[in-house]
């Protein structure tokens, strides 16, 4: 089987044989690194201006449709899906210097988030290890330094509650959970 990347759909498909909702499907035509793209996202180089043909599979059914999609990509960037080669071409050619620098600068914006985002978590467990190592878990609250609190000021709810290493990961991973859900009601 090897590996694939996961291209998503802007509205599903229904498969004709037990009607059940296609949200995605997958191909090899990209760097296969199992990633999740959905349109506006970077999937390839900038110079590839293509449509790639995929069968459209059921999961339920766990067998083809007999259907195809056609992804339509423009300068790196998933431009849609469309049922058919023509309608994919007409993406392509729909598209413009403008829309395309748009979708970079939105594509920079949710790089810069997820390069922040990794840097908090190479912080936090940086931070665990430091904080159990050390020993602070088991001072007393009157002991911790004013330097302790500004060096762990970020993770510091984390910690302070946590038994053990593993106990201040739940927390942090509890907390970005559920901030993710409130992000995502917004978005």
């Amino acid at each position: 089987m090897g590996m694939f990347d996961t291209i998503y759909f802007d509205k599903p498909y229904l498969c004709p044989k037990c009607r059940a909702k296609i949200d995605s499907t997958q191909t090899k035509a990209f760097e296969s690194t199992l990633a999740n793209f959905h349109v506006k996202d970077c999937v390839s180089h900038a110079e590839e201006i293509r449509v790639v043909k995929e069968d459209l599979f059921c999961n339920k059914c766990s067998e083809s449709t007999g259907q195809y999609v056609y992804i339509a990509v423009f300068r790196g960037v998933l431009v849609g899906v469309a049922d058919s080669p023509r309608d994919a071409r007409h993406m392509l050619n729909d598209m413009n210097l403008e829309k395309l620098l748009l979708w970079y600068h939105d594509l920079f914006k949710k790089y810069d988030l997820e390069a922040r985002r990794n840097d908090d978590v190479l912080r936090f467990l940086k931070n665990v290890v430091d904080w159990f190592e050390e020993g602070r878990h088991k001072k007393k609250k009157g002991k911790v330094s004013v330097i302790d609190d500004i060096v762990f000021l970020f993770d510091r709810e984390y910690l302070k509650k946590a038994k053990d290493p593993l106990d201040a990961i739940k927390r942090f991973l509890t907390a970005n959970q559920k901030e993710k859900k409130e992000r995502d009601i917004f978005e």
